[in-house]
C-alpha cells in the first residue's frame, strides 16, 4: 500500500495543492505555521475521517470558503481513490460530510482502514497527561483500522450503551422497570467484550516488543463487563442514570520502570494491569514524568501501534511524523531513522539540523511557505 498523490481544496492554509510522493521519504520543512502539519493532518484524514488537532470539522476548512475537499491516490495492488469533503452547515447543503471510495459513497465505518496509517504530534502526550476518554480515543483510532470486528462492535457498544441510559433514566424517573435493561444489557456486554479482548491484545503485543526508545509500559486499565457485575450495581445505575462498568470506562496508564520487572494479572474484580513487583522502581508519568519522558513515551506509543498494525495486516502503514527529532537523544534518533526506513514515511519539521546527514541523503525534502510548496 502506496499513497501516490494527495489533492487538497481549501484544506486549512491551502487553497490548493497537489502534491506527489515518491518510494523515498518525504521531509516537509518550513517555519512554524507554514502547513507542513496541515499536509500529515490532511493524510491522517483520509486514513480515519478525524483529526487530532482541530476542535471542530469546520476548523479545518480555510478561512472565508465554504467547503473542503481532500482527495487521495493509493496504490495497494491496484489503484484506489479516497476522497473526504467536509461542508459549512447551510440549509442548501444536504450533507456535512461525505467519504467515498473510487467514486462511490461509503459510510465511515466502511472507508476507515482504506488507508492504515499512525501519525505522532508533540500535542499527543495528552494522551499520557489527558483524560481517560482522551486515551481511549488514541487507542480506538489504531484498532478501528485494522480491526472491522472492533470497529463493528464499538459502534454497536455505543449504540446499545445510549440506550440502556437512557432506560436507566426512565426507570429513575419511575416510568420503567430493571425488566426493560435485558435486551440492551445481553447486547451491551456481548459487544463490550470483543472490545474488552482485542484491546488486551493489543496491550499484550506492544507490552512484549523491545524498547529501545526507554523502559516504558502501558498499564491496562479494565472496566470488565459481565451480566453479573452490571447487576450488582443496578442500584448505583439508576441512581446516576448511566451505565459506571463497561468498555467506556476502560484506561490505561503510562509507567516507566527503571529496574526490575512488571508482573500482569487480574485483581478480584477483573481488572487487568501491570503491576510492580516487590523490587520494582517505577513512575506513573502523567503525575511524576517530566516533559521529555512524556513526550518519549507517546513516541514509544506510536511506534508500538506501527508494529501492531503491522502484524495484523501483513504491510506497514503509512508513518506520519511532526517535529519528532528535536528532543530525542542520539541514539534515539537513530533508532527512529532505522524505523522510517521500513514503510512510507512522512515528517514534518522546522529545521534540518536535528535530523541524521544519511537520512536526509535518502529522503526527498520539500521547503512549505504560506500554504505552497517552493521546492
Amino acid at each position: 500500500m502506496f499513497l501516490k498523490k494527495i489533492n487538497l481544496t481549501n484544506f486549512r492554509n491551502y487553497s490548493n495543492l497537489e502534491l506527489d510522493f515518491d518510494q523515498h521519504p518525504t521531509i516537509l520543512v518550513g517555519n512554524n505555521a507554514a502547513g507542513k502539519s496541515n499536509i500529515l493532518e490532511a493524510i491522517y484524514l483520509l486514513s480515519t475521517t478525524k483529526s487530532l488537532r482541530a476542535g471542530t470539522e469546520n476548523e479545518l476548512i480555510k478561512q472565508g470558503e465554504e467547503f473542503t475537499r481532500v482527495e487521495g491516490f493509493l496504490e495497494n495492488g491496484g489503484d484506489s481513490e479516497l476522497l473526504v469533503i467536509i461542508n459549512k452547515p447551510t440549509e442548501e447543503v444536504a450533507f456535512k460530510k461525505k467519504v467515498m471510495v473510487n467514486g462511490v459513497s461509503r459510510r465511515v465505518i466502511d472507508f476507515i482502514g482504506n488507508l492504515p496509517a499512525v501519525i505522532f504530534y508533540p500535542s499527543d502526550i495528552n494522551m499520557v497527561t489527558g483524560s481517560p476518554s482522551l486515551r481511549r480515543w488514541h487507542l480506538d483510532l489504531v484498532l478501528v483500522q485494522i480491526d472491522h470486528a472492533y470497529k463493528k462492535a464499538l459502534t454497536c457498544y455505543e449504540q446499545f450503551l445510549t440506550a440502556r441510559n437512557r432506560v436507566l433514566k426512565r426507570i429513575r424517573e419511575g416510568q420503567g422497570s430493571t425488566d426493560e435493561l435485558r435486551f440492551w444489557t445481553d447486547n451491551l456486554v456481548e459487544n463490550g467484550e470483543i472490545i474488552s479482548a482485542k484491546r488486551l491484545a493489543f496491550f499484550e503485543f506492544i507490552n512484549g516488543l523491545e524498547k529501545p526508545l526507554g523502559e516504558f509500559k502501558f498499564d491496562y486499565i479494565e472496566s470488565r463487563i459481565s451480566a453479573e457485575r452490571l447487576a450488582q450495581t443496578n442500584g448505583r445505575e439508576i441512581a446516576a442514570a448511566a451505565t459506571l462498568i463497561g468498555p467506556h470506562r476502560d484506561d490505561f496508564n503510562v509507567i516507566l520502570a527503571t529496574e526490575g520487572s512488571l508482573e500482569s494479572g487480574k485483581d478480584d474484580s477483573g481488572v487487568v494491569a501491570i503491576a510492580p513487583s516487590q523490587n520494582d522502581k517505577w513512575r506513573d508519568l502523567a503525575k511524576f514524568g517530566s516533559r521529555g519522558e512524556q513526550r518519549t513515551a507517546t513516541l514509544a506509543f506510536k511506534l508500538a501501534q506501527l508494529e501492531y498494525m503491522a502484524k495484523i495486516l501483513g504491510q506497514r502503514p503509512i508513518l506520519l511524523l511532526d517535529d519528532v527529532f528535536s528532543e530525542l537523544d542520539a541514539n534515539h534518533r537513530a533508532h527512529v531513522v532505522e524505523v522510517v526506513g521500513k514503510q512510507q514515511t512522512v515528517i514534518a519539521t522546522v529545521e534540518l539540523e536535528n535530523i541524521p546527514q544519511e537520512f536526509l541523503d535518502s529522503s526527498r525534502i520539500l521547503k512549505v511557505e504560506n500554504g505552497k510548496i517552493t521546492s
